[in-house]
């Protein structure tokens, strides 16, 4: 499966789904050689990359109501809705072990999207000497404006990737893949709308108009991408795994139920759909 993409879209809490999908995956011993993200697709890719079964249900579902995960206190007190600390350092380093050692024996290429501050335009990694490296770029690319600060590394400020680039199909394309094999956490059909308070954007991050900038155009960013994945789909250079219905799943999601069942769904649709994706897989 040479020049095969995956291409997981974020979505906070709606990773859920993805985490199913790569779950079914792993269980097939479908191992792609490309992998590309940014935010939660970012997350699920490293679990999915390391062949860590299971991992991203432990971190999202079992752990996503752990009041350190996302706390409305936090929010108001310290202007952090997600406990970064605690998702980005101890759950992998202690609750939930994140396996370094076997992400690196992989040869599977690893690509992580970020938006820098200062351009406003997307960056992606994909050199991770160690792991603190790894964990601080993720940590970046997980970064949402309002609710989470910034993260300083290979001298950028950096924030969430899915601001400039949410389904980096092209990145995958510019890099050498033929084929992309997509995970949305969207229905299909759904189109983003602009966001609201576009002038308590522009005074947040006065120091940085053209990110303000970006992320005041995001909509127009993601429904010009979904129009690329439309297309691929179409003329056959890709396999898209998306919804079948619209979540009930919140990005801020806590409801350990309802993240079970979307695992639960994307696990299952995955799966209806695997002769499918086996077929796309060995045409030419």
């Amino acid at each position: 499966m040479e020049n095969v993409g995956l291409v997981l879209e974020g979505g906070g809490m709606r990773g859920a789904y993805t985490a199913g999908v790569l779950d079914f995956f792993l269980d097939e011993g479908i191992h792609l050689p490309y992998v590309v993200g940014a935010s939660a697709g970012a997350c699920n890719g490293s679990s999915y990359v390391a062949r860590q079964r299971g991992r991203n249900y432990k971190v999202i579902v079992e752990y996503g109501d752990h009041p350190e995960y996302i706390s409305y206190k936090r929010m108001l007190t310290h202007r952090q809705l997600f406990g970064m600390d605690f998702i980005f350092d101890k759950l992998p380093n202690q609750l939930v072990p994140f396996d370094y050692e076997a992400f690196q024996k992989q040869t599977t290429r690893f690509v992580v999207g970020t938006t820098d501050m200062e351009t406003g335009s997307p960056v992606f990694y994909d050199e991770f000497p160690n792991r603190e490296s790894l964990l601080k770029v993720i940590r970046a690319s997980s970064s949402l404006p309002m609710v989470a600060p910034s993260i300083r590394y290979d001298g950028r400020d950096l924030m969430d990737g899915g601001i400039s680039d949410p389904i980096p199909i092209q990145t995958s394309i510019d890099h050498g893949n033929k084929k992309q094999v997509i995970v949305l956490t969207r229905n299909d059909g759904y189109i983003k709308g602009r966001v609201k308070g576009g002038w308590y954007f522009n005074r947040k991050y006065r120091k940085f108009p053209k990110f303000a900038e970006t992320l005041l155009d995001r909509h127009l960013y993601y429904n010009d991408q979904l129009q690329k994945v439309k297309q691929a789909e179409e003329d056959g250079s890709a396999f898209v795994i998306r919804p079948q219905e619209p979540l009930k799943v919140s990005r801020i999601e806590r409801n350990r139920q309802r993240l079970h069942n979307l695992y639960t769904q994307g696990y299952e649709e995955a799966q209806s759909q695997l002769k499918q994706l086996e077929n796309f897989l060995k045409t030419e």
